[in-house]
């Protein structure tokens, strides 16, 4: 009984963590102080996982992590099968989907396509 309370503890300090660098990523993004918001991105990278995958997609997309972002993508790309059977996946913004999607498909952000007839 006892291991099982331990690990339920360091569960919820994980969580009260990654709240805590989400309020950091949040505040650095509002204030604009871009090395704390480069920091808390990367400590949050750290911390992907299948269940905070989403999550941390669609606040990377609200703060402009790109870092937090790639590595999201990668993330979600590498587990696709545990990830999209989540109801978070499910519920990614459709921006958030057609990133996903395009990094899926090799297509990088922002790249212009060549039209055939030009």
């Amino acid at each position: 009984a006892a291991a099982a309370a331990s690990s339920s503890a360091s569960g919820s300090e994980a969580e009260q963590s990654i709240a805590q660098l989400q309020a950091v990523l949040a505040a650095a993004h509002k204030y604009g102080v871009l090395r704390l918001l480069r920091w808390a991105e990367g400590q949050l990278c750290d911390k992907l996982s299948c269940e905070m995958a989403c999550s941390l997609l669609s606040l990377a997309h609200v703060y402009g992590a790109t870092e937090l972002e790639r590595n999201c993508l990668a993330f979600m790309k590498a587990n696709m099968a545990n990830v999209v059977k989540r109801a978070d996946f499910a519920a990614l913004a459709p921006e958030a989907l057609v990133k996903f999607h395009m990094h899926c498909a090799g297509v990088e952000p922002g790249r212009k396509r060549k039209r055939d007839d030009e």
